[in-house]
């Protein structure tokens, strides 16, 4: 295997972007637009977040603009779904409810700054950034998915009144 190819597998193992491979031609191959923008800018957050990880870690030694940068990133994400939401782009439920699940993260990034530099606090944010940082990623990675529910939903109805009538 080529080393080029070696390395990009790597990459995607690496990122969450690669388990929205399968919904990306699901939906090319359906014709679901809306659902297909929502999951391709959500894996382009994903791979961004992967390209930028090591990077953040070498170049911030302090500690602080990692968590700045990883929660601008989640507003910036979360900005453009509602601008395109409102615009029709993406289904408006998938927005919304994107929304409500990312808008957490920021506040935690923000909190993991502050509990480390602003505030001497016993309780260390650590575990808890731990544990709630993947599961907003795979609820995410989760809400990506939902678009396929519903379109084999709507696909068994048409079944069942076709064979009614």
């Amino acid at each position: 295997m080529p080393s080029w190819l070696e390395e990009t597998l790597i990459f995607l193992n690496n990122s969450w972007a690669a388990f929205l491979l399968p919904a990306i031609v699901f939906y090319v191959l359906t014709r679901e637009y809306k659902a297909l923008r929502f999951v391709l800018l959500t894996a382009a957050f994903f791979l961004y977040g992967t390209l930028i990880h090591d990077f953040l870690l070498d170049w911030d030694k302090d500690m602080i603009w990692r968590y700045v940068i990883w929660a601008s990133n989640d507003i910036t994400w979360m900005a453009i779904i509602a601008y395109w939401g409102i615009r029709g782009k993406v289904h408006m439920w998938q927005s919304i409810a994107g929304q409500l699940i990312v808008v957490a993260a920021p506040f935690l990034q923000l909190w993991r700054v502050a509990d480390r530099h602003l505030w001497d606090l016993t309780f260390n944010s650590s575990y808890l950034y731990k544990t709630l940082i993947p599961i907003i990623n795979s609820v995410t990675l989760i809400l990506c998915y939902l678009p396929i529910l519903f379109w084999l939903q709507a696909r068994r109805n048409k079944t069942a009144a076709r064979t009614l009538s």
